[in-house]
């Protein structure tokens, strides 16, 4: 009897032929993780370079390590003549009377500044025009200051000062508690300096 002879059948045989890889659903969703966040990364980064505010990211550090600097005598000085002001800011926010008490020199100018707690450009210094005498205001001396409009900001570093550079006095605008603000000499910067060690007895 004769054997017939089979041609093997192919293992494949009879199935549809395979897909590509990128056909298939899991490995995009592998890939999809690590893109989606590098995308997020590169819209952080987009957003801190295009949208970053310095007056709420810096905020006080800058005019703090300003005001760390400065000479402290200056404030000891007010303290001794006594010297205090009361500060009133026009409604558009660029004209100031001040009332001046002290012992104050009736002849060296005063100048009046303006400081941004955050950016320096919007810094401003003026020389106030005395409006009356010490004499006939018991000591009380007024004073006005015409300005650029203040741009908005939480709040202002108030400063007046002798051109001479003897006194200060200061104090911080707080523009949404209202237009008049009290000026005194201040022991301490904004941000306070190391306690003093005194001497032993």
């Amino acid at each position: 009897e004769n054997k017939r002879m089979s041609t093997p059948t192919p293992p494949h045989a009879g199935r549809s032929p395979a897909k590509p890889w990128y056909k298939y659903p899991w490995p995009w969703l592998l890939m999809a993780g690590p893109a989606i966040v590098v995308v997020a990364a590169f819209y952080t980064y987009h957003l801190a370079a295009t949208r970053n505010n310095p007056s709420l990211v810096t905020d006080d550090y800058y005019r703090e390590g300003k005001n760390i600097a400065l000479q402290m005598e200056r404030d000891e000085e007010a303290e001794r003549r006594q010297i205090r002001a009361e500060l009133l800011i026009s409604p558009d926010n660029n004209r100031a009377k001040v009332l001046l008490s002290g012992n104050i020199e009736p002849n060296v100018p005063i100048k009046l500044l303006w400081l941004h707690p955050a950016r320096s450009e919007y810094d401003q210094t003026v020389e106030m025009q005395q409006q009356g005498s010490a004499a006939a205001a018991a000591n009380r001396v007024e004073y006005a200051a015409v300005f650029q409009t203040l741009r908005p900001a939480d709040h202002w570093y108030v400063r007046l000062e002798d051109s001479t550079g003897k006194w200060r006095v200061q104090g911080i605008w707080y523009p949404k508690r209202g237009n008049s603000l009290s000026l005194m000499p201040m022991p301490q910067p904004v941000a306070p300096n190391p306690p003093k060690t005194e001497p032993s007895s």
